[in-house]
């Protein structure tokens, strides 16, 4: 039922209540309003058979409800509060992707946003889990960014700072590698002064 997947993944994503009419032309936009609203009744019916209530609706505006546990909405938290505590779950939470191999306008600029904004948390909660000393979840934290970005040297410098820190000085020179040569063949571009002087007295020669 992909009008359903399609309804129930509008409504995790949103904050609060969305209006019927904007819901149904965000799901159904190459279709005039009277027959979108009539796909959105349609998809509501199903719904209604459900067992276990998943949507709540007034005459005007629909939203999830408020007992159904969205991964992405704690994952935001993690984003948008950084205050917060990270727990066990925190790096997996947010190294998750949104609704992969979705091709939906209104899920392209939440996928765009949440890939910038995931990436930076998942660096602040690297540092915090490496100021706190635990070296091992900072590591699992900024492996999950260069997963994600392989070019993005903040993370990279992380890492080999982590390996030093570790006494692996081998570990540090291979992650400097590593990122050195995929950025000269992907870019013709060199890492910048601030990484290579974290590993150039481990360089051959030096």
């Amino acid at each position: 039922m992909p009008g359903v997947r399609r309804l129930l993944a509008l409504l995790a994503l949103q904050e609060s209540w969305i209006e019927r009419a904007t819901a149904a032309a965000t799901l159904w936009p190459d279709t005039t309003a009277r027959r979108a609203a009539a796909c959105l009744r349609s998809t509501l019916w199903r719904l209604v058979k459900s067992s276990e209530p998943l949507i709540v609706s007034s005459e005007d505006a629909l939203a999830l409800d408020a007992r159904v546990e969205v991964d992405f909405r704690r994952a935001r938290e993690l984003v948008t509060a950084p205050g917060c505590d990270p727990d066990e779950t925190a790096v997996t939470l947010l190294q998750a992707d949104l609704l992969p191999g979705w091709d939906h306008d209104w899920v392209h600029a939440e996928q765009d946003w949440w890939r910038q904004a995931r990436l930076r948390a998942l660096e602040a909660l690297s540092h915090r889990f490496r100021s706190s000393g635990d070296r091992h979840r900072a590591y699992l934290a900024a492996m999950a960014v260069v997963r994600t970005d392989p070019l993005r040297e903040s993370a990279h410098r992380t890492l080999v700072e982590l390996h030093i820190a570790d006494g692996n000085p081998a570990a540090a020179v291979r992650q400097y590698a590593s990122y050195r040569t995929r950025l000269r063949d992907e870019l013709g571009l060199s890492p910048s002064p601030q990484i290579h002087d974290l590993v150039k007295d481990l360089l051959p020669g030096a």
